[in-house]
């Protein structure tokens, strides 16, 4: 038995570590899904701790201790701010909603709320999402795997009214579940079907113009711009390659000379290397930027075990100020929903 033990230990040291191969080894099954259960790896190191002790195999609750370190050490940038009050993660209060003006970003502090949502095959529940919209002041809206029943559906419910202003990406018999869209309370400045190349379903974005302050925060307002995309990309089961391909092509919003937020199911983890090549480019995570731990978002049915899809990703030109999951009715992703300003 406690031979048997050791060799488990072995075996799940090498499960986590598996995350460090390059990304395009990592775009083979079972690997996508292997990796995503990495922070949940501390289940049997604790069980295996102790049942070796128990048997005497010291060597044995050595390697579960060792992989149970090494699991907490891969959470820690999720906590890195938590005892830093120094670190810049002021969280959005009341004052954030628009104060009638239509225009996100004309606050005391200049912040937008934005929410995302996979809608699994367009079943989501319509009447939910747009009670969160109204009831959350949301000024920018992405869904993913959207139908066209579903949109009406929402038009019935008046997210149009909150929302008039909506961008879809172009619908394909391939498509990733569905279609992508994005809706705004603002008229946008500017706006496109397909953002990034994304082998799944085209990501549309639009370009809003908010009013930004300083780096240093003083009463002179200037002119910003910021851009909104609503992104998915390929689940492994549909296309290992694709998935990766996909995650990483978000690395190119690091460049751009304008804020840049993309919001949607990103069918990855930080656990995964492709999203870690992003962030390690200069993109940055809203879960991340808050520093309060994951934004765990799927699946909606059990607390336990949920892992983070959905992100918020942005670029040198935008703070998150707060990261938040809630519950929607009738799919299997929470909506993610978070507030963020303009440098």
């Amino acid at each position: 038995m406690t031979v048997a033990l050791t060799i488990i230990a072995i075996l799940l040291l090498v499960w986590w570590l598996l995350r460090f191969l390059p990304a395009d080894a990592e775009a083979h099954m079972p690997m996508p899904y292997s990796t995503a259960l990495d922070r949940h790896l501390w289940v049997p190191a604790v069980i295996g701790a102790g049942w070796s002790a128990a048997l005497g195999c010291w060597w044995g609750a050595a390697l579960y201790a060792v992989l149970l370190v090494l699991v907490i050490a891969g959470e820690s940038p999720y906590y890195r701010h938590l005892f830093d009050r120094t670190a810049e993660t002021p969280q959005a209060t009341a004052n954030t909603t628009t104060g009638g003006t239509g225009r996100p970003g004309t606050s005391a502090d200049g912040a937008i709320r934005a929410m995302t949502l996979n809608c699994r095959y367009g079943r989501a529940d319509a009447e939910d999402i747009v009670r969160l919209v109204r009831e959350r002041h949301i000024d920018v809206l992405a869904l993913e795997e959207l139908t066209d029943t579903l949109v009406e559906r929402l038009a019935g419910e008046g997210l149009d009214t909150l929302l008039p202003y909506c961008q879809q990406g172009a619908q394909h018999a391939d498509d990733n579940g569905g279609f992508n869209a994005i809706w705004s309370r603002t008229e946008p400045v500017g706006r496109i079907t397909t953002f990034l190349d994304i082998h799944a379903a085209d990501v549309p974005a639009i370009t809003i113009d908010v009013d930004g302050r300083n780096a240093k925060g003083r009463a002179g307002r200037t002119a910003h711009r910021i851009t909104f995309a609503a992104a998915h990309t390929k689940s492994p089961m549909r296309g290992c390659r694709e998935w990766s391909y996909g995650v990483r092509t978000l690395n190119a919003i690091a460049t751009s000379p304008e804020p840049v937020v993309v919001l949607g199911d990103l069918n990855a983890c930080l656990d995964h290397r492709c999203l870690r090549d992003v962030l390690a480019a200069g993109v940055h995570d809203a879960s991340l930027d808050v520093a309060h731990g994951p934004t765990l978002t799927f699946p909606s049915w059990t607390p336990w075990p949920r892992i983070e899809l959905d992100h918020a990703l942005a670029n040198s030109g935008v703070v998150f100020h707060s990261a938040q999951a809630v519950t929607v009715r009738d799919t299997d992703h929470r909506a993610l929903l978070v507030t963020l300003s303009v440098r």
